[in-house]
């Protein structure tokens, strides 16, 4: 079962952090194009995929992580909770600061055009935040590959 759990975790690790990180590339690509609707339409795809790709990855790689923890490990170990501490941050980050945001960003996008410069600045804020969080996934992975305080095996 342990290995089903943690094949689970890294297939949704995959997902999600490969998500953010071709994410991250998209949009440096994107702010630079001479398209005005490019960013809008960027904006409306990473939406859509947040929500029925990235957010139900994220869900079931802290389960089966938990489930794990829970067969072979503690959550009292540094690198356990350091890493769901960051999960927690960019859930967090997620729901309270990007998700908001980006509906709004549609929204002014809507009213305004894809040229809209009130929403061009938002979407650049949330672009940085999202370059903060893949940060964050980095380091989630380093603590998951090195196990720092955990010994041997």
């Amino acid at each position: 079962m342990y290995l089903i759990l943690l094949y689970l975790h890294i297939i949704c690790a995959v997902i999600w952090v490969g998500g953010a990180f071709f994410s991250q590339l998209l949009a440096l690509r994107v702010e630079r194009s001479t398209d005005p609707a490019d960013l809008p339409k960027l904006g409306r795809n990473l939406e859509f995929l947040g929500l029925r790709v990235f957010l139900p990855a994220s869900i079931v790689l802290f389960l089966a992580g938990v489930a794990m923890v829970l067969q072979q490990w503690s959550f009292g170990q540094t690198w356990i909770a350091l890493a769901m501490g960051l999960w927690l941050l960019s859930v967090i980050a997620g729901s309270i600061y990007i998700g908001p945001r980006t509906r709004k960003i549609a929204e002014l996008f809507e009213a305004e055009g894809p040229t809209s410069t009130a929403a061009r600045a938002l979407m650049s804020r949330i672009f940085l935040v999202s370059r903060l969080e893949l940060l964050s996934f980095a380091v989630i992975i380093a603590l998951m590959v090195f196990k720092p305080g955990a010994g041997a095996g």
